[in-house]
């Protein structure tokens, strides 16, 4: 199980860092905000890591309370990357706030609860449901808000993929739609068997309920961060395999450039590029974009100029990659605006 939950954690990890440079150029930010945080959660719970965590906080369980209460969060941030891909706009400030005093109400429901109990000294506090309604009252606010959360964002999933056209958008809502079928089973089980505990002192999560249980914990996150990123990735892999064609056909029509304007360098405003920038210069496409022009321009001027068939083509192709994009689709939960 703990290798597991460190795998779970790395893969969030690795979410994350996926949407680091789409963040910095300013998009997806939320998105990287709750990979981030729940990958973080995720690499609480393992005892390895709990345990060492905890152990510097005093040994009080407070990291029982922090995982919590970064659920919370998370969830919180979950909601944003809803909104604002259901939003043509910014969300508003009075959304925003919202937002935020919700969460904090929560996290300090859950403080005054963890803290004001006796419950939170015990050696395993996270090994099995506490026969106590306080602890199951504590648990709940994450159980429930779990849930849901699960529902809404899962409604707003299944309200989007009827408007997709797009294969790999269907599929990443469908994912999403699953880890959220997960989510409240998970908070469903975890609710019960809390109260099943309270009434019944010898309740113990067993059978297909524990396997249930288990699953729902495993599963549910994996289709979650796969769903959130799948688009996302995918869009980007075909972003990056664009770049790299057209860096190598700038690098193959730059010769041709170079001897068609060599005797006329008037007609040039495009800056030369060494082979090295040609490999690392940001913006191939617009530097590709102007050397075709060019070419175009000095052919047009000079006609008699010799040119291969070969070259032809080449010209004929960095027509058809410089052609403007065409208009974007329609806004989705999962997409590449987040």
């Amino acid at each position: 199980m703990q290798t597991i939950l460190f795998t779970l954690s790395a893969v969030f990890w690795i979410a994350a860092a996926v949407c680091v440079p789409s963040a910095i150029r300013g998009q997806r930010r939320p998105l990287l905000l709750f990979l981030a945080v729940f990958a973080l959660t995720m690499t609480l719970m393992p005892q390895p890591v709990y345990r060492p965590v905890d152990a510097l906080l005093g040994n009080g369980n407070v990291t029982y309370f922090i995982f919590h209460a970064l659920t919370i969060v998370a969830i919180a941030l979950l909601d944003v990357v809803v909104q604002q891909a259901m939003s043509s706009n910014a969300l508003s400030r009075a959304r925003q706030r919202a937002t935020v005093t919700v969460t904090a109400a929560i996290v300090l429901v859950q403080a005054m609860l963890f803290f004001g109990s006796d419950w939170r000294v015990t050696d395993d506090i996270a090994a099995t449901f506490m026969p106590r309604w306080d602890f199951t009252a504590y648990a709940s606010t994450t159980w429930i808000a779990m849930g849901i959360f699960a529902v809404s964002f899962g409604s707003a999933c299944v309200r989007d993929m009827r408007r997709q056209r797009r294969p790999i958008t269907v599929i990443s809502l469908s994912l999403v739609v699953l880890a959220c079928f997960g989510i409240c089973a998970y908070a469903l089980i975890s609710l019960t068997s809390a109260v099943l505990a309270v009434l019944y002192p010898d309740f113990l999560l067993v059978g297909w309920a524990r396997t249930a249980y288990t699953l729902t914990l495993i599963l549910s996150p994996i289709s979650l961060v796969i769903g959130l990123g799948l688009t996302a990735a995918t869009d980007g892999l075909a972003s990056g395999t664009q770049r790299f064609h057209d860096r190598v056909l700038l690098w193959r029509i730059t010769p041709l450039w170079h001897r068609l304007l060599v005797d006329a360098p008037d007609l040039s405003i495009e800056r030369q590029l060494s082979p090295l920038q040609m490999l690392t210069v940001r913006g191939a496409r617009a530097h590709l974009y102007r050397r075709h022009v060019e070419i175009r321009d000095s052919l047009l001027l000079r006609p008699q100029q010799p040119v291969t068939p070969r070259e032809l083509v080449l010209i004929d192709l960095a027509e058809v990659r410089t052609q403007p994009p065409s208009p974007a689709s329609t806004t989705t939960l999962v997409g590449p605006k987040q």
